[in-house]
């Protein structure tokens, strides 16, 4: 009966004050999405799991040691996906964060990849506490609760208050170098993670939380981010 209830009082609401689709604008019918039905068909799927992570694995560079790595979306200058982070980043839009941890979830079910958890790329406290909140927090307790993966949070630490790596020329693998560390506060067992970002680049950031985990031989590790710039 609650939960009728509350699903009641969510159609009352929409009436109301009716959701607008973050992609085109038009009215959405359900306060549960957040873009409708056509934008969410013309997202730029990358679908690079069904090439077992072969592409973007090359072309990050990264540690052959990681096992699985993907990426949803293709990362566009002014495109749909651009509108989406930038709404949850710096607008607190903390739907859009639901949504991306679905959709990975979805994946995952998909590639029928076991994991023992789920491992957010980490903000520097400044940051996050100018922000509120990392969204990685948000994706990553999205996708745990849609897959049932543990998350691990706060996990690794950012000891560098790096500058943002898309508006820096420098070289951004001496930029995240020793930036990261492992928290001695909390317990990993052995296992096999995912390690998660929002959007992946030149793959600096992942390889220098990768390299940090993988020091210790009781890891597996595969890697997932929202976008991928192409």
């Amino acid at each position: 009966m609650p939960n009728v209830i509350i699903r009641l009082l969510n159609d009352l609401f929409s009436l109301v004050f009716p959701q607008q689709c973050l992609g085109c604008g038009r009215e959405l019918f359900s306060t549960h999405k957040i873009i409708c039905f056509a934008c969410e068909l013309d997202l730029p799927m990358t679908y690079f799991h069904l090439q077992q992570g072969r592409k973007l694995k090359d072309k990050m560079g990264l540690d052959p040691k990681i096992n699985e790595v993907f990426s949803l979306y293709f990362f566009n200058e002014n495109g749909r996906i651009e509108s989406l982070l930038y709404e949850l980043k710096y607008k607190g839009n903390k739907r859009v964060g639901h949504f991306f941890g679905e959709k990975l979830a979805g994946i995952i079910a998909e590639k029928k990849v076991h994991f023992d958890g789920i491992i957010g790329v980490p903000l520097h406290p400044k940051r996050k506490r100018k922000r509120g909140f990392n969204q990685m927090d948000l994706i990553g307790k999205s996708l745990s609760r849609s897959s049932g993966i543990p998350y691990c949070e706060d996990v690794l630490v950012r000891w560098k208050n790096t500058p943002a790596l898309s508006k820096t020329k420098r070289d951004r693998t001496q930029i995240v170098g020793n930036a990261f560390g492992i928290n001695a506060a909390k317990k990993l067992a052995a296992g096999h993670y995912l390690l998660i970002d929002d959007i992946y680049t030149t793959g600096a950031t992942l390889n220098a939380c990768s390299s940090v985990l993988l020091a210790d031989s009781k890891f597996q590790l595969s890697i997932a981010t929202i976008a991928c710039r192409n």
